[in-house]
């Protein structure tokens, strides 16, 4: 009768051990992956277009000729390389659990300076391709909505609190087209020399498709931080009446 009680006893304990075990694996996973340090590969491919940034800005201002000059081509060859990290830690990320806070902080941060960058310097006539300088009005899109959103997430912190921003969707896209204004700016004497019409074309209709979804970005973020506020009014109306 011992022995029969004691291969139950050891018996459940070998069934019931790997579970806490495993439970325990997935906190320590889930931690480590949340925590700052170590660095995981999303995360490095994150700061390494953090360090490629410099260099992608220094070689669109390098080039004094931009029909001709081979800076032109490392500014684009350094923005490719780029925009496929930004792809792939995304996707690492999501594949293999490896989502870090210091990685969820230097991701946009990427993102944003490459493209509020970017703007500014081809929009000047002289570092930019020859009548194909973004206008001013095109710049100011895209920096009002970042100053309205950081303005407007400081304001919501001021009243309700530390908050979770994430990304909308109105946002994704307008920075999506604001690489894409970059990127055609860049290629735009290539186009040129193959088909005037097309850049002649293209160019104004990025400026202005750019223009509107960045404003439509602003609006929708704005949009969002009254719903949040009037939720927060809410639960606090809710919770003094109780």
């Amino acid at each position: 009768m011992e022995v029969i009680s004691l291969k139950v006893v050891v018996r459940e304990g070998y069934e019931f051990f790997p579970n806490r075990l495993e439970s325990r694996t997935m906190d320590e996973q889930s931690s480590k992956a949340s925590s700052l340090w170590p660095p995981n590969w999303p995360m490095g491919l994150t700061m390494l277009r953090l360090l490629l940034l410099p260099f992608f800005l220094y070689a669109v201002v390098a080039g004094p000729d931009h029909l001709q000059s081979p800076w032109r081509w490392t500014a684009l060859a350094i923005f490719a390389v780029m925009a496929l990290t930004d792809k792939l830690d995304g996707f690492l990320a999501r594949k293999f659990n490896q989502v870090s806070k210091l990685g969820a902080i230097l991701d946009p941060v990427a993102d944003k300076l490459l493209v509020t960058c970017s703007v500014f310097l081809l929009s000047v006539e002289r570092i930019a391709p020859q009548g194909f300088a973004i206008p001013w009005w095109v710049v100011a899109c895209v920096y009002g909505k970042d100053v309205v959103v950081v303005l407007g997430v400081l304001l919501l912190f001021s009243l309700i609190g530390p908050l979770q921003i994430s990304a909308r969707w109105s946002g994704k896209v307008s920075t999506f087209l604001q690489l894409i204004l970059v990127l055609v700016t860049l290629m735009a004497p290539d186009i040129a020399r193959f088909s005037p019409q097309t850049i002649a074309a293209l160019a104004p209709l990025l400026w202005w498709v750019v223009s509107l979804v960045t404003a439509w970005a602003t609006v929708d973020y704005v949009m969002e931080g009254v719903r949040r506020l009037r939720r927060a009014s809410a639960r606090g109306a809710g919770a003094a009446a109780g």
